[in-house]
């Protein structure tokens, strides 16, 4: 009988992944559209988060032009066997802040971003594992655990 298994995911491989999933504009309200990309990802294992920081450009039928800045996020990490997917869950906005928008206005997308964001990124996929991960020759494998190491998750697969 096969033992555990062990598949580790880097922190450069879930920001491919999430880079690749934000690609399509996300628009919130039909008032916004929000365009995030260069996710810079880090793992934290003192509380078992993600962070994430993207780049963000934001328009609206509001103003007339596009606003850049700088969107920060993080969330727990679970296993989703139903889609053989990491997601995210309990995100928190931690940071969304606007070149060139005043104080104010400022601390109004913010309080919008903290609303709305959590809501919308609760469960995204943000990594598929590998099939060939989950099934070594007959033996599929299930997962038993995840851990967040300060070199990416580390998931630890058992024979079913």
């Amino acid at each position: 009988m096969m033992g555990d298994r062990t598949v580790n995911v880097t922190e450069a491989e879930i920001q491919q992944a999430l880079d690749e999933r934000l690609a399509i504009p996300i628009s919130l309200l039909k008032i916004f559209d929000v365009n995030l990309s260069h996710s810079l990802v880090t793992f934290d294992a003192d509380t078992g988060r993600m962070h994430t920081t993207m780049d963000t450009d934001l328009s609206s039928v509001l103003f007339n032009e596009s606003v850049s800045g700088k969107l920060s996020i993080s969330g727990k990490l679970r296993f989703d066997a139903a889609t053989s997917s990491i997601v995210l869950d309990e995100p928190k906005i931690e940071q969304f802040t606007l070149d060139g928008v005043s104080g104010q206005h400022n601390d109004l997308l913010n309080a919008l971003a903290k609303t709305i964001g959590g809501q919308m990124l609760n469960g995204l996929a943000l990594y598929k594992v590998k099939s060939e991960d989950l099934k070594v020759g007959n033996t599929q494998y299930s997962p038993k655990s995840m851990v967040i190491t300060d070199q990416g998750l580390q998931l630890t697969l058992s024979p079913q």
